[in-house]
């Protein structure tokens, strides 16, 4: 009896340890990805809808296939050009959506997979394009439809505007004010939109010719990269580039060696310096400029929406921004004249609190007028310290930056003007040059860049200089086997 009973306590026992010793399932663990864990969720409540609903369910994904790249600039999220079609698996889900899938797709990413980012806005990014197309009978439109995107939400836009623009008129011109023509925005409030058949006309003045109301509703973002440096635009109209991050660290003196910002290669103080910006954009390098301590920096662009950005940026750095409008004839517009320029500015640095001075004079309008109007304002310097027995603002250009990619060639005579012409006792300075290059060419391009300009140089009737490049900064890759670098070319006085 005893051993009946005892017998199967001891197999109870046994069979309890054997259970013990099984290993318990683990509970899946999120994905930390957060654009991953987003999908994830979203594929788990299509499934459960589509199962309540009887309906025919779709085939998830695997994770491994689902998108993982994305840029977040609070509140926007930025989405990669191949979201829809990274890979076959994902591009045969994604387009197997249909559009009420589709919206709730990127509410989950914004309000799920990204809770707790303050993300409002979700968009698709494109390629800035080289050329635009423009729609016949649209006379003076730059950018076809325009520089925005289709309403939130409406993903199937680039399959739409294709077949569109196959059956209109259209002609292809440069597109010379860096557009974003391609962004798609998806998700959250992205203010006034183009609506589908009349996005052209109507957004044709927003783009070109922007009021203060328009800048007032249009979606605004920012960032800031180094030092706390807030860097603001509108994704619709102007372009962002945070490939260029290396640049601005040389510049803020943060890696690499960056000529002319220290005192003993200027022989001066820095904040006796100032910087001339032929492609200015957002404020990308001048405001590392304006960080390192620069006097002033003299900027041209011609897009007004990227202006403005380096309007809000600047304001947002603590820097005052002066913005002059330049018509088709190089002449003020709206803002008084070069005198009246020239003035205010001559009173600024000579008050007594220098932090309200004017640090950025942002020129809106073509900069192939700039040499025009530098000219003009050196003039009326010399005016003030000739006729009225004062000391004006007097240029003192050491720095001439070149940001446009492939090529900034067309600048480089008025820049050369700026640095011979335009510095304090003829000390000279530097041109930033940055150009698109082959990897295997970029010595060759050294010496052709140093030849060019040397030959500008010496069309200048002043003393003889020596030209030369001691650094070339290799920036990034641009394209395979394409490099964005920079030539330092130093101009100075020989002998």
């Amino acid at each position: 009896m005893a051993t009946e009973t005892t017998r199967p306590q001891r197999q109870g026992r046994h069979r309890h340890s054997r259970d013990e010793a099984l290993p318990k399932p683990k509970k899946e663990k999120p994905p930390n990805n957060p654009l991953v864990r987003s999908v994830s969720e979203f594929c788990r409540e299509l499934q459960e809808r589509h199962s309540a609903n009887e309906e025919t369910t779709l085939m998830s994904p695997a994770t491994s296939d689902m998108p993982k790249r994305y840029s977040l600039y609070p509140p926007l999220l930025l989405l990669p050009a191949n979201f829809t079609t990274q890979n076959p698996q994902w591009t045969a889900f994604y387009h197997a959506l249909g559009e009420s899938d589709k919206r709730e797709l990127f509410r989950v990413i914004a309000e799920k997979g990204f809770k707790g980012m303050a993300v409002s806005r979700i968009a698709i990014n494109a390629p800035i394009a080289a050329e635009i197309e423009e729609q016949g009978g649209d006379d003076g439109l730059v950018g076809g439809d325009g520089c925005g995107g289709g309403g939130a939400g409406d993903v199937n836009r680039v399959e739409e505007d294709s077949m569109e623009q196959n059956d209109a008129s259209t002609t292809k011109e440069q597109n010379v004010l860096r557009c974003p023509s391609g962004l798609l925005p998806v998700y959250g409030d992205w203010g006034p939109m183009p609506d589908h058949d009349h996005r052209q006309q109507r957004h044709r003045g927003r783009i070109l010719h922007p009021t203060v109301q328009d800048f007032d509703e249009a979606f605004w973002t920012s960032t800031c990269q180094l030092q706390g440096i807030a860097q603001c635009w509108a994704p619709l109209y102007t372009m962002f580039s945070r490939g260029n991050i290396s640049e601005k660290a040389r510049i803020l003196g943060l890696q690499s060696h960056f000529p002319g910002l220290a005192e003993s290669e200027l022989n001066q103080p820095v904040g006796d310096v100032d910087v001339v910006d032929f492609y200015i954009g957002i404020g990308y390098f001048a405001f590392c400029y304006l960080s390192r301590g620069v006097r002033r920096v003299y900027g041209w662009d011609i897009n007004p929406w990227s202006i403005e950005g380096l309007r809000r940026g600047c304001e947002r750095n603590g820097w005052r921004c002066l913005v002059v409008r330049v018509g088709e004839a190089g002449s003020l517009q709206g803002s008084g004249s070069v005198r009246d320029l020239v003035e205010g500015l001559a009173r600024d640095d000579h008050a007594d609190d220098r932090e309200a001075a004017v640090r950025c004079v942002a020129f809106l309008g073509d900069n192939k007028w700039a040499g025009k109007v530098l000219k003009e304002m050196q003039h009326e310097c010399a005016r003030i310290d000739n006729n009225e027995g004062r000391i004006g603002s007097r240029f003192n250009v050491r720095h001439a930056n070149l940001g446009l990619l492939p090529s900034s060639r067309a600048s480089w005579q008025d820049a050369v003007q700026a640095i011979t012409g335009l510095s304090e006792g003829g000390t000279g300075g530097w041109l930033h040059v940055h150009e698109n290059v082959d990897v295997r060419e970029i010595n060759a391009r050294e010496l052709d860049i140093v030849r060019e300009i040397d030959g500008l140089v010496k069309r200048e009737p002043r003393c003889p200089r020596a030209v030369t490049c001691p650094h070339v900064e290799q920036v990034k890759t641009y394209a395979p086997g394409v490099m964005h670098c920079v030539f330092d070319v130093e101009i100075k006085p020989n002998g």
